[in-house]
Order: structure tokens, then sequence, then C-alpha cells
């Protein structure tokens, strides 16, 4: 928009720049003003007509719609990164801690310290995760139909918190199967927690009294049902662990047989600087050195005994070879005289279970029914063996010059084997990755437990079915599950994108119908 100049202005602005000596002052004089106000009137009149407020104006506009921009970009970068803590987020907050073992008292410390002021009670944050635990009870059923139809191993025990826990675990996923609280733990409520999985091949256990009867009324039920048994597969952890004791004590035996005789000698030595004579006292001294020395042979008889009998538990020999039952029961024959009842009763109690080798037999089974021909078969498995022995394949000697003939053999039938060999070697190793024959893996889960345990002084069949879907959909960080949840390396597909939390939410019928969709009707 222009301006027109006043006249007084342009007329001061004119005798000012285009004026000769003189003209100024007569101005002033006419207009009854002094100098400066025509200096002033000319300077106002060529800013106004050069535009030089307008300038300064839009170039302080243009100014501050620059910062209120990047006012608003600041403003819209920290809303992207800020999160919205509302009650469905407190509440998950509160499941997810109560999962993970920690307590709502501190689970309300944190929320205090992130709200100020804002933090609920911990007996809100108690009624939050009741209503979800709650729910969860309802979805575990669903879930639970469509991942035991998948399982053909268990792990089993049991753990008290104040009450009896039946644990059921599958071993290779981790998959938690089963939390139950009970009022009692006998072979007929074990036996009732097996039967609900239609494919299950093997039961690795302790040797608890419940958990062995169960076993044993499932397979009687089976047979009158024209079934395969359930092979029983004794605990090697625990078997190990009772070994390892009786040895310390022998150990133990030693230090305390070896102090004496040092004390009796030095004894000895001091009587004899001090020209004192003790009748029978070196002879007593050198009878405890020869009962010393003999209970350290007997300590590295039984050391020997001991290496050998786990050795013999192991699905490979120390020479790389397949391990079979009547292999493993020939040298547990062995080195049983060389292990005294005194340290190893347990141990070798347990030992003299057959259930201890049924995995052998297992492995034995599933070889024979694979696929293939035997030639090609007893390659892989061979190949296996020394693959998993690389030390006997290193150095000159013959036996490892042998065995480097041996693997190269087995790599050679297997190649011209083609497709077939590379699919047997595959089944092969599928075979003995699979292979359990501890139930220690069961203990993982319990620590789970343990440690919200610790913490709490009551729990309840809500928050254990609640540890349990936040378990199987939790994604290992580590190892060889890495990547994956329990449910997904156990075989059943979830809805995709959806986390536990969001499963959580679903009803028992929305839930059926995702997993129907996914993995097909059970």
């Amino acid at each position: 928009m222009g301006m027109v100049a006043p006249p007084q202005g342009i007329a001061s602005a004119y005798f000012v720049f285009f004026g000769v000596y003189g003209d100024v002052t007569r101005q002033a004089r006419e207009r009854d003003v002094s100098r400066q106000t025509l200096y002033r009137e000319a300077a106002q009149t060529s800013a106004l007509l050069e535009g030089t407020a307008q300038r300064t104006e839009v170039e302080r506009l243009l100014e501050q719609a620059q910062q209120l921009q990047q006012r608003v970009g600041d403003l819209e970068k920290a809303l992207s990164q800020a999160v919205v803590i509302d009650d469905d987020r407190m509440a998950r907050f509160a499941a997810e801690a109560q999962a993970e073992g920690v307590s709502l008292p501190t689970v309300q410390g944190l929320l205090q310290r992130l709200l100020p002021g804002r933090a609920p009670s911990v007996a809100k944050l108690g009624r939050w995760t009741h209503e979800t635990a709650a729910h969860v009870s309802t979805l575990l059923p669903v879930l639970d139909e469509f991942a035991r139809a998948q399982v053909k191993q268990v792990a089993a025990d049991e753990i008290y918190v104040k009450a009896p826990v039946l644990m059921v675990v599958e071993p290779d996923s981790m998959c938690w199967l089963a939390g139950s609280l009970t009022t009692q733990v006998t072979g007929e409520v074990w036996a009732g927690q097996f039967a609900a999985y239609p494919a299950l091949e093997q039961v690795t256990r302790d040797a608890g009294t419940g958990l062995g009867k169960g076993v044993a009324l499932l397979n009687e039920k089976r047979v009158q049902q024209e079934l395969t048994p359930v092979a029983d597969q004794l605990d090697h952890f625990h078997t190990v662990r009772e070994g390892n004791r009786g040895q310390r004590k022998g150990a133990l035996r030693l230090h305390q047989t070896f102090t004496k005789a040092e004390k009796a000698q030095q004894e000895h030595d001091h009587h004899r600087q001090q020209g004192q004579h003790v009748p029978g006292e070196g002879a007593k001294v050198s009878l405890q050195w020869k009962q010393a020395e003999s209970v350290m042979d007997q300590l590295m008889r039984t050391e020997k005994a001991w290496q050998q009998t786990q050795e013999a538990l192991r699905l490979f020999t120390p020479a790389g070879e397949l391990n079979s039952r009547a292999q493993a029961e020939a040298v547990l024959a062995q080195t049983f005289p060389e292990l005294p009842d005194a340290d190893f009763a347990k141990a070798k109690r347990l030992l003299s279970k057959p259930q201890t080798l049924t995995y052998l037999d297992e492995v034995q089974r599933k070889l024979e029914a694979l696929p293939g021909s035997t030639e090609v078969k007893e390659a892989a498995v061979r190949a296996e063996g020394l693959r998993r022995h690389p030390e006997l394949l290193e150095g000159e000697g013959i036996s490892a010059r042998t065995l480097r003939g041996v693997l190269l053999v087995c790599g050679v039938i297997l190649s011209k084997a083609g497709e077939e060999g590379s699919a047997v070697t595959k089944a092969v190793r599928h075979i003995f990755r699979n292979t359990w024959r501890a139930s220690s893996l069961v203990e993982g889960i319990n620590s789970v437990l343990r440690m919200h345990q610790s913490r709490h002084r009551k729990l309840t069949q809500g928050l254990l079915d609640l540890k349990r879907l936040y378990w199987n959909c939790h994604t290992f960080r580590t190892g060889r599950r890495k990547g994956k949840s329990p449910y997904e390396r156990l075989g059943l597909m979830l809805p995709e994108g959806v986390d536990w939390w969001e499963l959580s939410k679903m009803t028992p019928e929305q839930l059926r119908d995702k997993l129907s969709a996914l993995n097909g009707a059970i």
C-alpha cells in the first residue's frame, strides 16, 4: 500500500536536497520553524518515499515468523518423544513388574519419581494387576489348547510356595506349559497333567515319588488305549550333583587325614628337637602317614571311576561313538565297585534305575525310524560324533590320523548320497539336539517364581497365570533362542505385531478365532 508525503515535507526535502545556499534558512524563517525541523521533515519524507519503514517492519515480521516456525518444530520433536502415561500404561507397567517379580510398593515408588503427585496408590495398582491376571486366566486355556498339541517332550518338577506348584516346561523352546497351584502332589495328579499332551513322547523328571508314579499311571492308561507309552527319563542333573557331593566328601576326608598326620609329625619333630623320647610316637606317625596315603590312593581311584561314570551318561563316548544302553551299563558295572557306598550311595541308587538311560533308547528308536539307508545314517552319526569331539582329530598320532580318515570317508558317503545325505545329516543333528536327559531346564523357570516368592508373601493362581503368559510371549535376548519367544520356538503362531499386553485384552473367543486362523483348528 503506497502513502503520499505531506506537502510541507516535500517542500522541506526540496530545499534540503536541491536548494542553494541559504534556501533552508530562508524557508525556516518563512514558516517560523527551526532549521532542524526542516532537516527532520526531509529525512522522514525521504525514508517514506524509499519504503525503509515498511521494509524494516516486513523484515521484523519475517524474523518473528521464522522464530515461530523453529519453535513449532522443537515442540513437534519433543511431542514425538513424549510418552502419554495414562491409566492403561500404568496398568501395563504394574502388570509387567509383577510378572518380573517386582513388588507393588516398589512399582508405586518408581511411578512416584516419574509422576510426582500423580502416581496411583499401591491398592489401585493391585486392583489393576488383579483384573489383568483374572482375564489372563481365561485366555491361557485357549493358548494351552493350541500349544500342548505341539509338545513331544516335557521336563516336570514341583516347587513349593507355601503350597505345591506343578511345573511343566518344554525343553527346546523353554515354553512354560503349566504352573498350577495344588493341594497335593500325587501320581494321579501328575498323570492328569501329562494326559493333557496328546503328542507327548518323553517326560524328563527327578526322582520324586509322585512324578515317577504319574508317568507310570499315564503309561498304564496308554497301554490300555493301545497307544505308545511315554519314555520315562530320570534326570541326570541331580544324579551328577549327588556324585559330586560324594567326591567332595572324599576330598574333605583326605584333607582331614593329612592335617592329622602333619600335626602328629610336627609334634614328633618338636619332641626330638627338645631331646624328648616318647615311646611308640614314631610308629604312630608312620601309621598316620600310611593311612593318609591310603586315603589319597582311594580318592584318586574314586575320581577316575566317577569321571568314567559321568562319561557313561553322555550321548557320545570319549571315542566319539554313539553311546548305547549296553555300553553305558557295562561301564557302570565296572565303576560301581570303585565308588564307596558311604559317599556315593544316593548317586549309585539313582544310576541303578533303568530310567537313567532311557534317552539312549529313545535316540536309537528315532534313528531307526529315520528314513534313509543304514550306511548313510551311520555315516551321519559317526561324523556328528567326531564333530562334537574335535580334540580326537588333533595331533599326528595313529589314532588322530585314523579318525581323520574315518571322518573323510563319512563325508564322501554323505556327499555321494546327494540330497539324501544332506537331509539325513540335518535330521540326525535335530535328533541329537532335541535329546534331553536333565530336567534342570525347568529349574530356570522355577527361579522366576523364586524371585517373586522372595518379595511376596502370597502367590495366587492369577499371578502364576500372569507370569506364565508374560514369560511365553517375551523375546529371548541371547543364546540360540535369541529373537524368538517361547511360543514361537514351540511352533505356535500368534497374531503378528500383537504383544502380550494387547493379547491379554482379547476375549477368549477372539483369541481362539485368531489362533485357529493361524494354526488351524484343534
